[in-house]
This record gives structure tokens, C-alpha cells and sequence, in this order.
């Protein structure tokens, strides 16, 4: 993992590391993860309160995760953190059917905490005779802490890289047709350079669309693509469509006074009116929360955050690096804390990375199964202890 971290980070700050992943095609995460890197180690599975000293007795295997996850449960915790909660509850039972040898509780306690995130008591009270018969052990009560408001609904993506051919145009069809139903949408620009002329005015006319159906737009990697639109409009590489595709993409990020200033850039070029700024439309709920609705809050003794960590995460996390300025040890509390997006996840690791700097010792704390397992996924673990939840 570290050959894998110091391959792809330069000198802080660090630029995002997962953001440029698909969110409906978590195997190329999975790849990604695996490929040349050794198997990451991290503690015991098995959460329960003493579970370390009974568990010989009660017939539970312990199994350490030094081995790497089972790929189920990776991959289980990559459609939780896409917002695909039933799909990742059906992986996680259709695994326990089929393995009923395994004494490996984890399987068990990742669908213990989504059931109580999603607010599922039935599904619960379910799994947890299940969990009794089969351990011969008193299941875990019905105890949530934070709860998805609603069953999260899966957003549409439409992710432009550095080509686009035939297949993106297919994509893009799609994801037209599944914008139409949808509470908002995902533009993300996180690996695109700046564009030629025909595909600004594919980007261009996918946006337009958006905007006439009053589609809010969560904008991925945005400031990024803006400052390299900016660099080729130094280069003089920067058509009409270009242009106006900047200035969309300075609209979404909200920032009027780069809008205004490349307006005036617009009209000297081109001596047309420039478009007139627009705010962007504010974005809903998502599975009962809004994007990047989550909340921090610090003590003298840990860091607390709650909600759903997401793309818009970045003032929680900025608070969280303050409240480490001085600290030898930071403790950060996820007890409150139902999902982290898989958009937030390279913003995440670059906070912690961050943090880890000094010789500063990091904990993840009360944090549920399937947020830990996330975290262990992407080599928090190289970072940062992570603890599970205390259970009674």
C-alpha cells in the first residue's frame, strides 16, 4: 500500500485519488485497489464488546483481516457507499446462503448496521434468529445510532474522461433517460482535459438539457477542470463551445466574480452578450439527507462526525484538520455517521493522510461494519486504527 500511496500522491496537497472511479462500476475500484499492492492488515473482524476473549468458547471464528477481505464483502461495502442499499444487502445475504460453514461473523454485523442505518427493524429482527440459531449467541439488540432517512436512492452519474467515442455517447443516452427521473444528477469532470470543440458541445448540450428539466447538478471535480480550461484558454485553445462550457462550469461551482470576468472574456473574443449568471439550483435530499449534509462537532477527548460524508464534505473535514492542529493523538468518532459516499472517499484519504503526518496516531472510532469496511478497502488502515462499534 505504500508504493501504491507514493505512486500517486504528490507533496501535499494532494490532488483526488477515487474520484476518478465510475460510482455504478465499483469493480474498477476493486481493480484498482488490488492491483500491485500488497494485502493490507488490519484488526479482527469480529466487533462485539469482549467478543476477543469469548469467542473460542461461543464456536465464532475470529478471522483476522491481514488476508485481505472476502470479495463479497468489498464489494457489498462499495454499493452501501454508492447508495445502493438493497443491492448490497442482497450480496451480503446471498453470501451467507451460500456459505453456511462460515463462522465469520463480519457478513452478519455489516447487515446488522445497514439494516439499522436504512431503518429496517424487520429485516433486523430477522437476521438477528438467524445470527442465534447459527452461533449459539445472544444477537446484538436493535440499537441505531444514525439512520438514512429513506432507502437511498442511486443517482445518475455521467463521468467524462479524456476520450469520447461511441460508448461514452451511448452513456450519455442513458444517462439522459435516467436524468428525467431522478432528484438531481452527477457531472463529473474529474479526469477531463480541457475538451476539443465537438466534445465541449456534447458537454455543453448534456448540460443544457439538465437545465431545462430544472435538474439540480452535483458537479465532481470541477474546480480542477476549471483551472485547466483556464490554462487552455491561455494556450489559445479554447473554441466558442469551450468558452461557453466554462463559463456553465464556473456557474455550477458558484463562483460569480470568475463568471463575470470571464464574460467580459467571452464578448471581447467573440463580440457576442455573454450569458448572464445564473445561481445553481440547490441540490435535495439524497436518501433522506442532502449531498454533503454531514455535520462535525469536537470535544477535548475525540472528533465527531454525523450524516452522510459526501462530495460537499469539505467544511466537516477542514474542521476535523484544525482540531488535529497541535494533537499527538486524534480520535474520530463515526457512531453518528450512516454512510461515506463513494465521491467523498479520495477526499477522505487525502484529510487522513494529512493528519498521519508528524508521527500524529489516528483512530476511526464506533464507526458501523460497512463504513469500516470502505475504509479498510482504500488503505485507511495504513493511516489510521479502525475500531467497530461497541455492541451489548
Amino acid at each position: 500500500m505504500q508504493a501504491l500511496v507514493s505512486s500517486l500522491f504528490t507533496p501535499w496537497p494532494f490532488p483526488p485519488v477515487f474520484s476518478f472511479f465510475r460510482k455504478d462500476k465499483p469493480e474498477d475500484l476493486m481493480a484498482f485497489l488490488k492491483e500491485g499492492q500488497p494485502e493490507f492488515a488490519s484488526g479482527p473482524s469480529y466487533t462485539l464488546a469482549n467478543a476477543a476473549s469469548k469467542s473460542a468458547e461461543e464456536g465464532i471464528e475470529v478471522q483476522e483481516a491481514g488476508g485481505g477481505l472476502v470479495p463479497e464483502f468489498e464489494d457489498a461495502a462499495v454499493l452501501y457507499a454508492n447508495g445502493k442499499v438493497g443491492e448490497a444487502a442482497a450480496l451480503l445475504n446471498r453470501y451467507l446462503l451460500d456459505h453456511p460453514d462460515n463462522r465469520d461473523p463480519l457478513p452478519w454485523f455489516m447487515l446488522f448496521d445497514l439494516y439499522e442505518a436504512s431503518n429496517q427493524p424487520e429485516s433486523f429482527e430477522d437476521a438477528a434468529v438467524d445470527f442465534a440459531v447459527k452461533f449459539e449467541h445472544s444477537p446484538p439488540t436493535w440499537a441505531p445510532r444514525g439512520q438514512l432517512k429513506t432507502a437511498a436512492q442511486p443517482v445518475p452519474l455521467m463521468g467524462f474522461g479524456e476520450k469520447f467515442g461511441n460508448l461514452e455517447r451511448v452513456k450519455l443516452q442513458r444517462f439522459m433517460q435516467e436524468a428525467r427521473e431522478a432528484p438531481f444528477v452527477r457531472f463529473e469532470v474529474s479526469r477531463c482535459p480541457a475538451p476539443d470543440e465537438e466534445v465541449a458541445k456534447a458537454m455543453l448540450d448534456c448540460l443544457a438539457q439538465l437545465d431545462q428539466m430544472r435538474k439540480p447538478i452535483e458537479l465532481i471535480g470541477g474546480g480542477g477542470f476549471a483551472v485547466r480550461m483556464g490554462a487552455a484558454h491561455q494556450g489559445g485553445r479554447v473554441g466558442e463551445a469551450g468558452w461557453l462550457l466554462w463559463l456553465t462550469i464556473l456557474r455550477l461551482l458558484g463562483k460569480e466574480a470568475d463568471f463575470e470576468e470571464t464574460a467580459v472574456g467571452y464578448a471581447v473574443t467573440f463580440e457576442l452578450s455573454p450569458p448572464s449568471y445564473v445561481p445553481p439550483l440547490a441540490l435535495p435530499g439524497r436518501g433522506g439527507e442532502a449531498p454533503g449534509e454531514a455535520q462535525a462537532g469536537g470535544s477535548e477527548r475525540f472528533f465527531s462526525l454525523s450524516g452522510i460524508i459526501g462530495p460537499g464534505c469539505n467544511i466537516p473535514l477542514s474542521e476535523l484538520a484544525r482540531f488535529a492542529e497541535g494533537r499527538k493523538q486524534v480520535d474520530i468518532d463515526l457512531s453518528q455517521v450512516t454512510r461515506i459516499d463513494f465521491a467523498a472517499v479520495g477526499l477522505l484519504l487525502e484529510t487522513l493522510i494529512s493528519l498521519a503526518q508528524g508521527e500524529r496516531k489516528i483512530q476511526f472510532i464506533e464507526g458501523n461494519e460497512m463504513v469500516n469496511t470502505l475504509l479498510k478497502i482504500v488503505g485507511s488502515g495504513q493511516f489510521a486504527e479502525i475500531h467497530g462499534r461497541t455492541r451489548v
